[in-house]
């Protein structure tokens, strides 16, 4: 877990929000990055992600893709509309070609695969110009929306 905290160090990332009805899904990554300067926010559906946009500077979201009150894709899509420079990784249970390719033509910066894991925010680095990406692969169903 040290080695862990030493890497969130030279991350810029400070506020995380999680779209996603199910919380407790994230709790070993919680329990990763406690004692790094990192909030979490946890919300459950489109419309609280969305107020939270307007509200709260976020370094990242993590929006599965499903939701009760809207579609993951279609929050990605409002996010990106209202939020120049959000990074927003797609979180989805079950994998789907199809949802990952639409993922990617809304911009997500990287499409994932339950179980959670640690290395999707170890690996979350910053590029000169500002844009945000994987620095590697942090599973076999991790892809990295920007290196395709």
């Amino acid at each position: 877990m040290d080695s862990i905290l030493k890497q969130l160090e030279g991350l810029d990332v400070k506020t995380v929000v999680v779209v996603d009805q199910r919380p407790d899904d994230y709790a070993d990554l919680l329990s990763a990055t406690q004692g790094a300067d990192v909030r979490w926010q946890f919300v459950s559906n489109g419309r609280e992600a969305l107020h939270l946009a307007h509200t709260l500077p976020v370094d990242l979201w993590v929006v599965n893709d499903y939701l009760p009150d809207m579609s993951g894709l279609e929050l990605c899509a409002l996010l990106k509309s209202c939020l120049d420079q959000s990074v927003i990784y797609m979180v989805t249970d079950k994998y789907s070609q199809a949802i990952e390719r639409d993922a990617r033509n809304c911009g997500v910066a990287l499409f994932v695969c339950k179980p959670v894991q640690q290395e999707w925010i170890i690996h979350f680095k910053t590029r000169q110009n500002g844009k945000h990406y994987m620095a590697k692969n942090p599973n076999r169903q991790a892809t990295d929306a920007s290196t395709q």
